[in-house]
């Protein structure tokens, strides 16, 4: 609602009762509108009545209404199992239609060979309606006159929309595409008249693979929308003709314009990157090749920012910049008319620097954004970097047209919180996932709740500390009746709730979750518990030498922390052994041999070498301790600690003799 009240120029506190009812109404009918999943599909069941009535109801929703539709829809289960035992037996499988069915009904019956499209054909003519469609809408809606537009480009999505978001980045920059009679796309061209906005395109591993000839496209536009205005600039600073026929190389025939640099953020944009560029001693010619650089990705043969793998991993990073490098690094190749995957980070990191919105498309209602970890992966990690680089997030916007006839453009706030409460909160998709048993509760655990956290370390200015109140007082409170904590509490669910408390132990260590002493010790106490019991659930939030660990244990009682401390020193490789009789030990004593406890003592007081840091962990390497009296203080520590190991050793000794 903050971007309605922004339109109108108030904040909360100065919207009337009428107008805040009003608002508020209209954002419980969109949730009621959503589809969502209802429970999840088993392989080789057929469905029941009343989910295939279910399934006809929500695509008369979207304006499918066809009885054939309900035969294939209840053939697909017997077409799926035939189309895997066709497969495993080198036999052919019938070709089909890859969609989503609520969007697509040529997608029925499941079970096909499916395929995608052909590139040469995207985006097709309406394709190219609607995303020209939805920048109309997204320049009505911000009206700033400075900045790039970031568009996130995915294979998935450019098969089921038949190229909106590659439309979208055209429209955006005042293009569209030239098809001939059969509908196959053979150049570009631009639109007279019309302001153009600068557009920097991250694109998928799969999208790059499967369609070089959309990111050229892409390219081909900027550098027109660039020479639409490359005279007139010439005439203002001749100093640049060689920077220009650096950027403009690729188009050797294209004609150098005269359009007023106002009306034309690319070239404006342009000109920023340039300054930049050369700024940090890049001679004319690179700077103004690198500053036209607009489409980045993986390095070849690469795939995934790697921000989800890292956030997953959370024991490896401090700070969130951390991430935010990770993805710098890795995302810095260029693709183009004349680029194929070659390093250029400076150009990534100048380009970075001018996005103000960065634009994600929803085609379909088969995923959400809190479902699937590639959404924070490359929305999220696109944002985290642009906050690294100038210190604050962009302004974070979804293409809603997985229903093209209601084809929307809503902030990424609304969309996710409102998929938040509207599914994962929601008896209604909770309650079917009971019935699943372990996969209903991975469902919730280890991809729900994952994908928040994700979200969380990338966006931590739209995940406020309720989002995770709401989600332990639903799974863990039980605040909706449902029995969620016994049902997450049995058999081997078990490992998916002690995935999901570590989750929530290391959101308040890290201080993302501010909560009371009493709900950690409650909640880091039944963890601790649930793993002493079954030993770690193989999370990257659980490895035995997490921090989390450490910053938790304090803070539980002593018998908990003692069986814990076992757990994590056996996951660890250490022995243990059971304490002496009588002792009131609070930690785990662990066994080792004499040889080895030797040769812990030299190692400790050997120096040992600097190894180089390595990048994937994302650790800094501690500063060495320069002062005397510290020195001396560890020296005498590390004595003691062999000591103790020496005593501890002819004790074992003498009692295994």
């Amino acid at each position: 609602m903050a971007d309605v009240l922004a339109v109108r120029g108030i904040g909360f506190e100065a919207a009337d009762d009428d107008l805040l009812a009003h608002e508020i109404g209209h954002y419980l009918t969109k949730l009621q509108e959503k589809f969502m999943p209802y429970g999840l599909h088993i392989f080789g069941r057929n469905w029941s009545q009343q989910a295939l009535d279910l399934m006809l109801a929500s695509m008369k929703q979207g304006g499918i209404d066809d009885p054939a539709i309900s035969a294939k829809l209840a053939d697909s289960p017997r077409l799926e199992m035939l189309g895997l035992l066709a497969g495993l037996d080198g036999r052919y499988i019938p070709p089909g239609k890859g969609n989503d069915p609520l969007r697509s009904p040529d997608s029925l019956p499941t079970g096909r060979n499916f395929h995608a499209v052909d590139g040469d054909i995207l985006p097709t003519r309406v394709g190219y309606q609607l995303g020209e469609k939805l920048a109309k809408k997204s320049v009505d809606r911000n009206k700033s006159d400075s900045g790039s537009e970031g568009i996130i480009l995915w294979a998935s999505d450019a098969v089921r929309d038949e190229g909106v978001m590659v439309a979208f980045a055209l429209a955006m920059m005042g293009a569209e595409p030239v098809w001939n009679a059969r509908g196959i796309v053979t150049d570009i061209r631009l639109k007279p008249g019309v302001v153009r906005r600068d557009v920097i395109v991250t694109t998928s591993g799969l999208f790059r693979d499967l369609y070089p000839n959309l990111n050229n496209l892409i390219d081909r536009a900027g550098r027109l929308a660039l020479a639409a205005s490359a005279a007139g600039l010439l005439e203002q600073r001749p100093e640049l003709k060689e920077a220009l026929s650096a950027a403009l190389g690729p188009l050797p025939t294209a004609q150098w314009g005269r359009e007023p640099a106002s009306d034309n953020r690319v070239a404006r944009e342009w000109l920023i990157r340039f300054q930049a560029l050369q700024d940090q001693g890049m001679t004319l010619a690179e700077a103004g090749h690198a500053a036209a650089q607009r489409i980045f990705g993986d390095a070849p043969g690469a795939y995934g920012t790697g921000v989800n793998r890292l956030t997953e991993r959370s024991g490896a990073w401090r700070e969130r910049d951390e991430l935010g490098r990770a993805y710098r690094n890795r995302m810095g190749h260029a693709y183009g008319l004349d680029d194929n995957g070659e390093a250029a980070h400076a150009a990534f990191d100048s380009a970075l620097d001018g996005i103000k919105r960065t634009y994600h498309g929803r085609a379909s209602n088969l995923y959400g954004l809190l479902d699937n970890n590639d959404a924070f992966d490359y929305l999220g990690g696109l944002s985290l970097a642009i906050e690294g680089r100038s210190g604050q997030p962009p302004e974070a916007l979804i293409l809603q047209h997985a229903e093209p006839g209601r084809a929307d453009v809503e902030p990424l706030t609304t969309a996710l919180l409102g998929e938040l409460r509207g599914r994962f909160l929601n008896p209604a998709w909770l309650q079917p996932l009971m019935n699943h048993g372990y996969a209903g509760a991975r469902t919730m655990g280890q991809e729900f709740l994952e994908n928040l956290w994700g979200w969380q370390v990338t966006r931590p200015d739209l995940v406020k500390n309720w989002a995770w109140d709401e989600v332990k007082a639903v799974y863990f409170d039980d605040s909706q009746k449902l029995g969620l904590p016994k049902f997450l509490g049995q058999g081997h669910n078990a490992q998916v709730k002690a995935h999901m408390l570590a989750i929530f132990m290391v959101a308040a260590e890290k201080g993302f979750w501010q909560t009371d002493a009493a709900t950690i010790k409650q909640m880091g106490g039944e963890l601790a518990r649930l793993v002493s019991k079954n030993g770690l659930p193989g999370s990257g939030h659980t490895a035995p030498n997490h921090p989390m660990w450490q910053w938790l244990a304090p803070q539980l009682d002593a018998p908990e922390a003692q069986a814990l401390g076992v757990t994590l020193a056996k996951a660890r490789g250490e022995v243990v052994a059971a304490a002496p009789a009588g002792a009131q030990a609070t930690q785990p004593i662990v066994a080792v041999n004499a040889e080895k406890a030797a040769k812990n003592t030299q190692e400790a007081e050997a120096p040992a070498p600097e190894a180089a840091p390595r990048y994937y962990e994302l650790t800094e390497p501690e500063a060495p301790t320069s002062n005397l009296v510290s020195r001396t203080l560890n020296l005498l520590g590390l004595l003691a600690a062999s000591l103790s190991l020496f005593t501890l050793g002819l004790w074992l000794g003498r009692r295994n003799t």
